[in-house]
């Protein structure tokens, strides 16, 4: 996938989850799969440090597609800081703050999807901070923002209050694929 964010993603990696045996039943059933994730170098603090691993934003990729019922998917996400993820905000959508994530479709035929993520760290660390829940870490923070942007990317919308529920219905099934609870 090679589109035009801006980046500044020394730490690259990616996985084609065809090439491995399968950890979760939702990872068996998006065997095509392909997730790319890039972590911006110039982070106040690293992902590892933050407690969140590149494995964990595969498989809330992967968990969301599958509950979007998208069968061939290529997602890219970017792990930014609220600067960089400001700046794109800005440049895109005409946006003048930070945000916690920004997805870019770029074909929607399902099953066909595919699109890149921009999730913000900083903004996962201050509001994990903020959060009342007991247990609730920057890295489910962080893979609810990845949740949300991927189930964007496979056809679900929260505009409206309409829709808004069938989301964040979307958003605790996919969640719960990767073992971790929501209330809602």
């Amino acid at each position: 996938m090679s589109h035009s964010l801006p980046e500044h993603a020394p730490e690259h990696e990616s996985d084609d989850l065809a090439d491995h045996e399968p950890e979760h039943d939702s990872e068996r059933a998006n065997e095509h799969v392909a997730v790319e994730v890039l972590v911006d170098d110039d982070q106040e603090v690293p992902l590892e440090q933050a407690g969140v691993s590149v494995k964990a934003i595969r498989q809330a990729v992967i968990a969301a597609a599958s509950v979007g019922e998208c069968s061939e998917c290529q997602i890219g996400v970017r792990v930014a800081g609220d600067e960089s993820i400001h700046e794109v905000n800005r440049q895109f959508l005409q946006h003048d703050y930070p945000t916690d994530v920004i997805s870019f479709p770029y074909e929607l035929s399902p099953p066909r999807v595919e699109g890149e993520l921009i999730v913000s760290l900083d903004t996962a660390l201050e509001q994990a901070r903020a959060v009342q829940t007991p247990g609730w870490t920057v890295a489910n923070e962080l893979v609810l923002y990845v949740v949300h942007g991927t189930l964007h990317l496979v056809g679900f919308d929260d505009t409206a209050p309409d829709v808004r529920a069938a989301m964040r219905e979307a958003e605790r099934a996919a969640m719960r694929l990767i073992g971790i609870e929501i209330d809602g």
